[in-house]
């Protein structure tokens, strides 16, 4: 429809290959909502009289309600195409009324942030019952001992409950970074036109208040060609599963038969098909592996942005693929390590096993004799090295070394505080999430005229 008048009909071939139609499911609901505040903003302009513009809101609405199958929408460029070629095959020629004060540049970028901060609140929901989740296991597993690694070697005596607030502090801070692009992307791009903005006397303020934005972005140029907004919403969310990506390697590492430092649900197992004894971690495993996709579309946007120059081009289209799928991956991952934190125990037998084996409270000892003693750290240190040299196991309880009075230590007694004061934090800023998305869903219902 667009390129008819300049450029001829075009073959079907190119335009499949550059149309966005298929991906643009992801957000043919905004660009719906979006047309239907354009038309508002028309109508309280001047541009266009009452009657018309209930009958273009009308339509949009029945648009809406019929679906979208992009495989039954081929010749189209894009979604936005597609609506208004509907909206004229509907209504005649007053359907095109909604070309007049847009372009798409500023309604794709709208529907992209209204559809992204939506996507954003599921997964703020999501990390705070993961929270939930592992803050209830803190409290059920607080004193339950773990040997703690590094170097992947027997480190300290720590707890499960206090790997369960390490997870507990990522996710904070995972929620934290969260928060900060959500009102990133909480602003209106609408009504900036193209590039440099539209002969209509459009007012930005008042459809980013009817869209239930905080704001607007200032300067037209940024608000349809920058996609800022979007790969800082990509990295911190794949950032985010990176680390927990590792925390997966902990746990596979204590599931091994070798160590047996957990039991896990076995509906997230699997067996092989030759050896009936296995008992394989597959939803880890395959979470694991999808943060490595994760990685890779990330790496894709970035690829893609960098050579664009500042205003909107067609490889703009090409990155928002890639953040959906993202976002599909966190979401779904994270569901299933929930769940899979929810089933873990600590098998006790297992870690006396390997307390017996190794020693892992050396340090905690020399550092008792060396305030007891007044005798130098590095002294001490040498000493008790000799000893496990020649083969002398020399170290403290296992219960005392825990008893750390250093904020943040694996201390039970700090642990079961720290932890139920956490769960009231999660619940508090669940409920203003909820609040929030209560209120946007009032948004969207009333501009779809539900």
């Amino acid at each position: 429809m667009y390129r008819r008048e300049l450029l001829g009909a075009g073959s079907i071939d190119k335009i499949s290959y550059t149309s966005s139609i298929i991906d643009d499911s992801e957000i043919f609901k905004y660009v719906i909502i979006t047309l239907i505040v354009h038309v508002n903003e028309l109508e309280r302009v001047g541009v266009i009289n009452n009657d018309v513009a209930e009958r273009i809101r009308d339509a949009l609405r029945d648009i809406w309600r019929s679906g979208y199958e992009p495989g039954r929408l081929v010749g189209y460029e894009d979604v936005h195409e597609y609506i208004e070629a509907e909206l004229i095959r509907r209504l005649g020629s007053i359907g095109g009324w909604v070309g007049i004060g847009r372009s798409r540049n500023d309604h794709v970028a709208t529907a992209i942030r209204l559809r992204l901060r939506r996507a954003l609140l599921d997964l703020i929901l999501t990390t705070l019952k993961l929270r939930e989740v592992v803050l209830s296991k803190a409290v059920e597993e607080y004193d339950k001992v773990i040997i703690g690694s590094t170097h992947r070697q027997p480190a300290q005596v720590t707890t499960l409950g206090h790997y369960m607030l390490y997870l507990d502090d990522l996710s904070r801070d995972f929620l934290s970074e969260l928060m900060h692009v959500y009102e990133l992307i909480n602003r209106s791009p609408l009504g900036s036109g193209p590039l440099a903005g539209t002969m209509v006397s459009i007012d930005r303020f008042r459809e980013a208040a009817e869209l239930g934005f905080d704001g607007v972005v200032d300067n037209t140029i940024y608000a349809t060609g920058s996609r800022y907004f979007v790969i800082s919403a990509a990295s911190v969310v794949v950032n985010y599963l990176v680390e927990v990506g590792r925390f997966i390697n902990n746990l596979e590492m204590w599931l091994m038969p070798q160590l047996s430092y957990l039991s896990a649900d076995p509906s997230h197992l699997a067996t092989s098909s030759i050896m009936p004894h296995k008992r394989n971690p597959a939803t880890l495993e395959v979470f694991r592996a999808r943060i490595g996709e994760a990685v890779g579309h990330l790496m894709a946007m970035y690829s893609i942005l960098r050579p664009v120059e500042s205003g909107y081009q067609l490889d703009l289209q090409e990155l928002t693929r890639h953040l959906w799928l993202i976002i599909k991956i966190a979401l779904e991952g994270l569901s299933i390590f929930m769940d899979f934190i929810n089933s873990i125990k600590v098998n006790e037998e297992g870690v006396k096993e390997s307390l017996g084996k190794y020693v892992v409270t050396a340090a905690e000892y020399a550092e008792t004799v060396s305030m007891r003693e007044g005798r130098p750290f590095r002294d001490v240190y040498s000493e008790v090295a000799r000893e496990l040299r020649s083969g002398i196991k020399v170290g403290l309880d296992v219960i005392e070394s825990l008893m750390k009075p250093v904020h943040g230590s694996s201390n039970p007694r700090s642990v079961i505080e720290n932890t139920k004061a956490r769960l009231g934090e999660v619940r508090e800023l669940m409920a203003r999430v909820n609040s929030i998305m209560g209120r946007l869903n009032e948004i969207e219902n009333k501009l779809l005229g539900h």
